[in-house]
């Protein structure tokens, strides 16, 4: 089976992630012959260079794009792809239309987020729908990702993102990142996000803040970069800058996040977090914002806590018990650790996506 994806880019991103797993993997298996699209030079994940595939980098450019219009007509007319396989609804409007002008199934994966309450009168929503006509399946990482988008039945699917189990095996102990973060024995709150307008890091800080006022000896790290971080920073008064780790952009995040007690994820809209994810394998118990495809990954009382949206007082209070309780803390994990290896393994994700893939060549 040939398969042709196309992305935005693949910068550090949990569905950029997600595409390069899905391609490791389908690569191990015989039948599948697969190329890629890059519309940037952006890389991130360096291991598709090491993939046995042809990849073409397509500089986007809105004055010029009818160039790469034909571009991507020569590449379908010399590998012959039996699926079309999009990432990114501005790529999906570019290339939708041809595939179905040349009648090549076409799946549409734009949709990795699951916004509470999406207008329809939103550019957001417009650039979205406009690629329908041209979708023969739109793809989700989320139920919740279907219904905020507001995809025809009959052409909405969803399949939950796989966690790759080889990247527990972490390359750094907790011994050695502790040691080169500067802490000694101090419980260590996590958040991993980008520093953009979907996640709510003052929500983080916000909390952060009070429990230290209450608690010795620890710490809050933040992994992650993006516009907001400069201005997040700012907002951490003088007295508290030393109990606020913020560590940018990392190659090795699992090991990080295997020194975590804690993990955090507070946004304001999500699919199916590769972050929350990462908590769980590592048996961190997690505290999340509800809504989103995050209801559909965080058992609330079993492997975390849900909270409200911007609600800094829940927040602490769900810090405050998982530090006081730390069985109870250590259940969680085992049970978020447990969820992860039954419901959303890497191969099951990859079986999924082979089946969606038969399903759509026999229409």
């Amino acid at each position: 089976m040939k398969i042709l994806y196309i992305i935005e880019s693949l910068g550090a991103g949990g569905k950029e992630r997600r595409l390069v797993s899905l391609i490791k993997e389908l690569l191990r298996k015989d039948n599948f012959d697969i190329e890629l699209i890059i519309l940037s030079n952006v890389i991130h994940y360096k291991e598709i260079n090491e993939l046995n595939i042809n990849i073409h980098y397509f500089k986007r450019n809105i004055i010029k794009d009818y160039k790469i219009l034909f571009k991507f007509k020569s590449i379908l007319d010399n590998f012959k792809p039996n699926i079309v396989h999009c990432w990114d609804n501005i790529a999906a409007i570019h290339f939708g239309p041809i595939c179905k002008f040349k009648k090549i199934p076409f799946i549409n994966s734009m949709i990795s987020t699951a916004p509470p309450k999406l207008s329809r009168l939103s550019n957001w929503y417009f650039y979205s729908v406009v690629t329908y006509p041209f979708s023969d399946v739109i793809l989700a990482n989320s139920k919740a990702g279907l219904d905020s988008f507001h995809i025809p039945k009959n052409k909405g699917k969803y399949i939950y993102n796989g966690f790759d189990f080889t990247r527990v095996n972490i390359k750094r102990s907790k011994e050695i990142i502790k040691s080169e973060l500067g802490i000694n024995s101090e419980k260590v709150i996590g958040m991993t996000a980008s520093f953009s307008d979907k996640k709510d890091f003052t929500t983080f800080i916000d909390a952060g803040k009070l429990i230290i006022d209450k608690f010795q000896n620890v710490k809050f790290i933040a992994i992650g970069d993006g516009p907001n971080l400069n201005t997040i920073k700012s907002n951490v008064a003088p007295k508290y800058k030393n109990s606020f780790l913020f560590l940018g952009k990392q190659q090795d995040v699992e090991s990080i996040v295997n020194i975590f007690d804690i993990g955090v994820l507070a946004t304001f809209t999500e699919g199916i977090s590769n972050a929350i994810m990462e908590y769980m394998i590592f048996e961190k118990p997690v505290i999340a914002t509800d809504g989103g495809g995050t209801s559909e990954l965080v058992i609330d009382d079993k492997t975390g806590f849900l909270i409200e949206q911007q609600n800094v007082k829940q927040l602490v209070e769900k810090i405050e018990f998982l530090l006081e309780n730390p069985k109870i803390a250590a259940e969680m994990g085992k049970n978020g650790k447990e969820r992860i290896i039954n419901n959303f393994s890497i191969d099951k994700m990859v079986e999924q996506t082979v089946l969606l893939y038969k399903e759509t060549l026999i229409k």
